[in-house]
């Protein structure tokens, strides 16, 4: 799709009136073009600079009030994002070439994070995307830069062991009464999205747990080893004992200071006693589970989740699913592309996806939030289905933001009174007969 055109400073001189702030702009990024088509690499990175530099700020604010590609009609409106977001897909471009694996990262992450809807036009007669073509690079890089690849798990248990009474689940608190996100509240919340399992960031029952949900208990962190132990022994073996709990979840974002906030090396150090419970073990979840800094990471970097698990393999830890948080963005491909990527980088282990929904991170008012929520119904209405259809995926649960959450609550499956949205009510309509669910909902 994109190709270095010499002509095309004369396409886009077409395009845009030879006048002011656009032809300037598009100067500078007609030059940052030639220059790689020379494998000037050098002059590609100072041309991209200088934009950076005079419309980066501008180009951000406008992306920022977008919150989405503009028709392709529109497009030609926001030349200051076009640019600079070509610019920086040049400069990466450039430095990789270069050798610069680093300055190439930052320059891919910074376009996917403050210009990712630029957008550029082709000769052939259609805009393309700098994002997507950064992002493909980015995943490449990443790869070859950190070669990592676990060879393909040995399994411990078998499919049927594996595989939940169905793939839809629900992640709800279980707090005493009285307090936010009690049972009391969201027992009946629960049972209205009809879930096949369910979890609460615990590992106590409560005693109401609807009989056809399954429970799955959760270590949330652990800080000592005679702590942990009394818990299990307490809370979690009975309920193995008796058939109620047939698998158990790993730490909760171990790889953010607000949760979990565990080294890698501290849950290495209790994971033998968890793997001593006998039964299918899901890996920590973690906020960034690929170890790539895109919108779906809440801001969290690092290489925690790869750490953990290339040390796991070596010590021969069982770890049988792969545990995945995502809140990005509602462009459906991205989403499936980072599953499956996240499924072959950890030894094609199952993945659980405990937690997951379009958030908007940069809302500070219900207003702001840029994920309308159509835009995330139609998210839902082609998602949840292919997460039915894939072998690999053993699971989900959507996480429901509430109501009156800026980040997330067009995402929402609960309103005020903790009736149903209309995601609410396409979440309950999806089961393992009808995978598709009632596509009607609007």
């Amino acid at each position: 799709m994109r190709k270095i055109c010499p002509l095309l400073s004369l396409l886009l001189l077409s395009i845009f009136p030879a006048t002011g702030f656009a032809v300037e702009a598009y100067q500078v990024t007609a030059k940052a073009w030639n220059a790689l088509g020379r494998k000037d690499w050098n002059g590609a990175i100072s041309h991209a600079n200088h934009a950076i530099k005079v419309w980066g700020a501008q180009a951000r604010q406008t992306n920022s009030k977008l919150g989405g590609f503009a028709p392709a009609k529109d497009a030609r409106k926001y030349t200051n994002l076009n640019e600079v977001g070509t610019c920086l897909l040049l400069k990466g471009d450039a430095l990789r070439q270069k050798g610069d694996a680093k300055g190439a990262i930052a320059t891919y992450e910074l376009l996917l994070r403050d210009y990712q809807y630029a957008q550029v036009w082709d000769p052939k007669g259609w805009f393309w995307k700098p994002a997507e073509s950064a992002r493909k690079s980015l995943a490449k890089l990443k790869e070859a830069t950190a070669p990592f690849k676990l060879n393909v798990a040995k399994k411990h248990f078998t499919d049927e062991q594996l595989r939940f009474p169905g793939k839809k689940g629900i992640c709800l608190t279980m707090r005493q009464p009285g307090k936010t996100g009690s049972a009391e509240e969201n027992l009946p919340r629960l049972k209205k999205v009809n879930p096949y399992w369910s979890y609460s960031w615990g590992w106590d029952q409560v005693p109401n747990q609807p009989a056809n949900v399954e429970f799955v208990p959760m270590a949330w962190g652990a800080w000592s080893v005679d702590g942990l132990s009394k818990g299990l022994r307490k809370s979690v073996v009975p309920h193995i004992r008796s058939g109620k709990v047939k698998r158990f979840f790993g730490f909760n974002e171990p790889d953010k200071k607000e949760q979990a906030n565990m080294s890698y090396q501290a849950a290495l150090k209790y994971w033998p006693q968890l793997e001593a419970l006998k039964v299918p073990l899901c890996s920590p979840a973690c906020a960034n589970p690929e170890g790539i800094n895109d919108n779906s990471v809440q801001g969290v970097r690092g290489t925690w989740m790869k750490d953990f698990m290339l040390e796991a393999d070596r010590r021969g830890y069982r770890v049988d699913y792969t545990g995945v948080h995502w809140y990005g963005g509602t462009h459906v491909q991205h989403f499936k592309d980072k599953m499956r990527r996240i499924y072959e980088k950890y030894g094609k282990r199952p993945i659980l996806i405990t937690e997951f929904a379009p958030a908007d991170w940069e809302a500070r008012r219900l207003s702001q939030n840029r994920h309308k929520t159509e835009y995330v119904l139609a998210f839902m209405k082609e998602v949840l289905p292919w997460l039915e259809r894939q072998d690999w995926v053993a699971g989900y649960a959507w996480f429901s933001f509430e109501h009156n959450q800026a980040v997330g609550h067009t995402s929402s499956l609960y309103d005020a009174k903790g009736n149903l949205t209309a995601c609410g009510r396409y979440y309950q309509s999806i089961t393992t007969e009808n995978p598709d669910g009632d596509q009607s909902v609007k």
